[in-house]
């Protein structure tokens, strides 16, 4: 344990805790924690490492004591002593316009004990006359600087103004009166078109009201159009150019389009939205996400192959049962299988892909591969530890020959079903849990129809 500084002191302290204290006989759980401190560690000196462990432990509960004793003191000492209230037994006001607040006080006699608390509703600090008269020239100031925005003075307006309603750190409720709504908003916005080419003149009124009284700046401005762009220019005479034509077929089915401007002839088309960049990528996307989804697609497939083979393996053994019960070859009932599957398949077109491999087998066995290569050939391509035993149980029949294949198929063939019926109660389980939250969601609705009627009654 190397450790510098205040920690290596608690560790020292810890140490002495331990040396002092039966510990191994007061931790219920010892020889657990030496097992796995063997495990984790390999260490060979188990009782050091676990004097380490428990040293750690003691230090690390004694840190936290501490720190939270002295947390605590610090906290309480704050609330008791720490506010400033306390220290001038006066409540601060807020200033005018940050509102009023509510204090929950408590009052002590001079030993400190409690006799009792109550509540203050703290209003926020009034000017005088005098005092609101001198905010009220600080506010216009402001204020004239604040309404211009981006212009550069109230003789030539061309960006709109900013008619704000408060001021920050003033107390004054602002109310604005303009004597032309039509070439201004009452927000500041400018109505461009109805600005004459000369300009507009409007009288801007603030009215800055507190505490009872009212105070009044007046703002004459000049409103002039927006300076525009060559491209804001063509685009503005254009609409003025549908809107004369729009006016003048009002008594028409349709409207017709103007065919000049600046004697150049013009052709119209509607503005359609492009498109073209969002299906590129979308597209590309989607096939990005198609390839990988193909992959998983694939390993789909190889669970569902396996699924099934695995599901018809117990079915598949009961019938080397019958049919080797019955005096045929094992030859004999690959082939058969082999037959009845295919047509079968021919009718339904359902495809089982143990027998498909049955039906390789089948025709490895008619191109003259030897029997016993093609039992392990077909334990292969199953790709299951089920299929690869009975392989090797029917490629040693061949090569030992094994008088007591049939007894052995029948042990198989009751284990392959009990085996199933254990995936079949496992995915029973897995069921069970997976309709666990639509259950939940379903009692909740329940409840919520239930309730809230019963709520409403009320």
């Amino acid at each position: 344990m190397e450790e510098t500084g205040i920690s290596r002191e608690f560790l020292k302290i810890a140490l002495f805790v331990f040396k002092r204290l039966p510990i191994r006989d007061r931790f219920s759980f010892g020889e657990k924690v030496r097992s796995y401190l063997r495990t984790l560690g390999n260490r060979k000196n188990v009782e050091k490492a676990e004097t380490e462990y428990y040293i750690r432990k003691i230090s690390i509960v004694l840190i936290m004591a501490v720190a939270g004793s002295f947390l605590s003191t610090l906290m309480y000492l704050s609330t008791m002593m720490g506010t400033e209230v306390y220290k001038t037994q006066e409540l601060k006001r807020n200033t005018g316009g940050d509102g009023e607040y509510e204090a929950e006080l408590i009052a002590c006699d001079e030993d400190g004990r409690e006799i009792g608390e109550a509540k203050i509703l703290v209003g926020e600090r009034l000017y005088t006359e005098n005092e609101a008269d001198k905010m009220f020239e600080e506010a216009s100031e402001v204020m004239q600087k604040t309404v211009l925005g981006d212009n550069e003075s109230f003789d030539h307006v061309t960006e709109d103004l900013k008619l704000v309603e408060r001021l920050e750190g003033y107390p004054f409720i602002i109310d604005w009166h303009i004597d032309d709504y039509e070439v201004i908003h009452y927000d500041g916005r400018l109505e461009d078109e109805n600005i004459p080419e000369g300009g507009a003149v409007v009288n801007l009124i603030a009215e800055f009201k507190y505490n009872g009284r009212i105070w009044e700046l007046q703002l004459p401005a000049r409103l002039f159009k927006k300076e525009m762009s060559p491209k804001e220019k063509i685009n503005s005479e254009l609409r003025d150019l549908l809107k004369k034509a729009e006016e003048g077929s009002v008594n028409k089915e349709s409207v017709e389009l103007p065919k000049s401007y600046n004697d150049d002839v013009i052709l119209w088309k509607e503005k359609a939205e492009d498109n073209s960049l969002l299906i590129l990528v979308i597209t590309l996307i989607g096939g990005a996400a198609s390839y990988i989804l193909k992959d998983k697609e694939l390993k789909k497939g190889i669970e569902n192959r396996a699924f099934q083979m695995l599901n018809d393996y117990p079915q598949l053994v009961s019938q080397l049962v019958l049919y080797l019960g019955a005096g045929m070859t094992m030859r004999n009932i690959f082939e058969k299988l082999a037959q009845d599957y295919l047509r079968k398949s021919k009718n339904s077109g359902k495809k089982q892909y143990v027998y498909e491999e049955i039906v390789v087998a089948v025709r490895e066995l008619s191109s003259g591969v030897s029997e016993a290569a093609v039992y392990e050939n077909f334990g292969i391509r199953c790709q299951s530890r089920q299929y690869t035993r009975l392989a090797t149980l029917l490629s040693q029949n061949l090569r030992k020959g094994n008088s007591e294949m049939l007894k052995i198929l029948q042990e198989e063939s009751q284990k392959a079903f009990e085996e199933k019926m254990d995936r079949v109660r496992k995915l029973g389980e897995e069921a069970g849990t997976k309709l666990l939250l639509p259950m939940i969601m379903m009692l909740v609705i329940v409840m919520v129809i239930i309730m809230i009627p019963a709520y409403l009654s009320f």
